[in-house]
């Protein structure tokens, strides 16, 4: 019982509490502007919010035009993804 406690601690302080590794190298991140679908709802917004909640996309601002612009900051894997998306109406 006196070894579990430290081992515990050890494998605890190499992981974070997101179950990443803390020395996890990340993409730099790119500033765009993601134009939306004129789908309701819109497909490409919701991709955005799922990738934003995942912490994939960062500083996301959602302007009310139709469709909506989405100003974000990610790796550009990401934004051509979101770039290759379908649409529905408006301008790609």
């Amino acid at each position: 019982m006196k070894t579990f406690l430290p081992v515990a601690l050890a494998l605890l302080a190499g992981c974070g509490l997101d179950n990443r590794s803390p020395a996890a190298p990340r993409e730099p991140l790119e500033s765009a502007m993601i134009v939306g679908s004129a789908q309701s709802p819109d497909p490409v917004l919701d991709r955005v919010r799922e990738l934003e909640k995942s912490g994939v996309v960062k500083d996301v601002v959602v302007q009310e035009s139709f469709p909506v612009q989405i100003r974000l900051r990610a790796p550009r894997k990401v934004i051509d993804e979101l770039n290759a998306m379908p649409r529905t109406g408006g301008v790609r």
